[in-house]
């Protein structure tokens, strides 16, 4: 069970909350009820006034010019509510669903800042804990003043409308309230905007993809390392002292990632022992053309290098979410200290937005990366293979001139690739004014993050095509030179995908590699 305070929710607790169905608590010591009671006690006392209170006692955006009676105030809530029911598209899964409402309730629950009843607290708890689920669509919010329509979906469900997850089935709220004894509880003043006006979808969302992009890290890694295998590369690039000379931590883990596993291959030279027995002396002429290179290619020698890009990207964007996740980010919100209450802007999701759209350039350049490897272990010019990857058939084999192997393939990671980089586009940019020009510059932190999830689904596709590939490649040159971790992956992937002798449909099979690659421990 994850205790939850507001301050201390990491990726992997969210993970954990969203796939495994863990059970969530809020703290039972007596000072953090206090102070939730005494921030609503504020807000009410305050509201109580008459002084204008924004969303609270007035409407919302740009008509915060018009003010309501403080008895008005619980029904302007359940009205914005409603009025954002326009969410279309597609659907967030259940699991996406679960994370969303745990970190809708982290940042309600951050120091008493959102004002909201601990009833209002304790039903979000239960949400989670019953496994009702708001079902929220995906189209529909710019991410400023946070994720309005979606979230207003978690608020529906609160109340008992629209429809949740339930026992594997998408029901009525009310239906799965009925079974489980749960009344509605309707939203009051401030209530709404406590939680509607906050980045807790397209937190969640990145949360769950940067989960999944973290694994593609030493997938690329292991990629590089069994193509260095196959080419016959050398230890050079990814000797420790380079790295240190270079000065990026993600390079240097690349490049350990790498080397622990070529360092036990009969394929990868040393780079002394390259020049001594496979470089001819000049025997004193003045020139010699060498039958070998002394340098491998650029998607070899300088893999530590784009994959380190990716490794500190991924940092970097941990930590910017995780911060975002123990954030209050509604408005207004309540200082009980100094006894204020601000109108402000933390609903602006600008950091999550730009941590997706760096990611999904780092995500774009190892999805590269992997393009011009695979060309190098596919096409028989670079490798000492066969072309395409093709059995060795003799000319006079009765399959001689019908077997192309992996021709196909070779182009359908080109074309991933392809599709790969064209989320690229930095979403940030794409702000514009709505909302009568009052939203006037938004984050679009929710459609970055979706498309980050999205961009990862087709890299795991190609990764695993790509292995697919470099198996073919190992099975050629002779399994047993290889490191013993790359036979320990040959031999899984064997487990789903056979040699290729005569030409054969591969899509079920890479299909099946890339899901055993989002759930493997193997190169954790």
């Amino acid at each position: 069970m994850k205790t939850i305070n507001g301050n201390e929710l990491t990726i992997e607790d969210v993970c954990d909350v969203a796939y495994k169905n863990e059970e969530v608590a809020l703290p039972e010591d007596k000072t953090f009820w206090e102070r939730i009671e005494k921030s609503r006690k504020f807000l009410e006392d305050y509201i109580a006034t008459g002084v204008p209170t924004y969303g609270v006692t007035t409407d919302f955006g740009d008509s915060c010019d018009n003010q309501i009676s403080v008895d008005k105030a619980g029904e302007l809530q359940r009205t914005i509510c409603t009025y954002h029911g326009i969410g279309l598209g597609p659907k967030f899964d259940h699991e996406t669903g679960r994370a969303v409402v745990l970190a809708r309730l982290n940042g309600n629950i951050k120091g008493g800042h959102s004002a909201i009843r601990p009833e209002l607290a304790k039903m979000m708890l239960t949400l989670l804990n019953k496994d009702i689920i708001p079902v929220i669509p995906q189209l529909g919010s710019v991410g400023a003043s946070g994720d309005l329509t979606p979230l207003s979906y978690v608020a529906a469900a609160i109340m008992g409308q629209r429809e949740v997850y339930y026992k594997g089935k998408i029901v009525p709220t009310m239906e799965a309230f009925n079974a489980e004894g749960i009344k509605p509880l309707p939203i009051e003043a401030k209530e709404g905007l406590a939680i509607m006006n906050g980045t807790s979808v397209m937190t969640a969302v990145a949360s769950l993809a940067w989960k999944k992009a973290e694994r593609l890290a030493k997938i690329s890694d292991f990629l590089t390392a069994v193509t260095s295998e196959i080419t016959r590369g050398k230890d050079t690039p990814f000797v420790a002292k380079v790295s240190e000379i270079k000065n990026h931590k993600g390079q240097s883990e690349s490049a350990a990632y790498v080397y622990n596993i070529i360092k036990d291959s009969k394929r990868v030279y040393k780079y002394e022992d390259f020049l001594k027995y496979q470089i001819n002396s000049l025997d004193g002429k003045g020139f010699r053309k060498q039958q070998n290179k002394i340098q491998d290619r650029y998607s070899i020698r300088c893999a530590p290098q784009i994959n380190g890009v990716y490794r500190d990207t991924l940092r970097i964007a941990r930590e910017w979410i995780t911060e975002e996740l123990n954030s209050a980010n509604d408005n207004p919100l309540v200082d009980i200290e100094a006894e204020r209450l601000y109108n402000t802007g933390n609903f602006y999701g600008g950091h999550i937005c730009a941590a997706c759209d760096y990611m999904r350039t780092a995500l774009a350049n190892i999805a590269d990366l992997s393009d011009k490897q695979a060309e190098v272990i596919i096409d028989g010019k670079f490798n000492g293979l066969t072309e395409n990857l093709i059995p060795y058939t003799p000319e006079d084999h009765p399959r001689a001139g019908l077997r192309l192997g992996f021709k196909a393939a070779q182009i359908t990671i080109s074309a991933i690739r392809g599709e790969v980089a064209t989320y690229c586009f930095p979403v940030s940019l794409t702000s514009a004014p709505t909302e009568a020009l009052n939203q006037d510059k938004v984050s679009m932190g929710t459609i970055s993050a979706r498309k980050f999830a999205e961009q990862i689904e087709l890299v795991f596709l190609q990764f695993a095509t790509h292995l697919l590939a470099a198996m073919q490649a190992v099975d050629l040159a002779g399994k047993t030179a290889f490191a013993p971790f790359t036979q320990k992956v040959h031999e899984e992937v064997r487990k789903m995908s056979a040699f290729v002798e005569d030409d054969r449909a591969l899509d079920k099979e890479a299909t099946a590699v890339a899901q055993w690659l989002k759930t493997t421990e193997l190169f954790m």
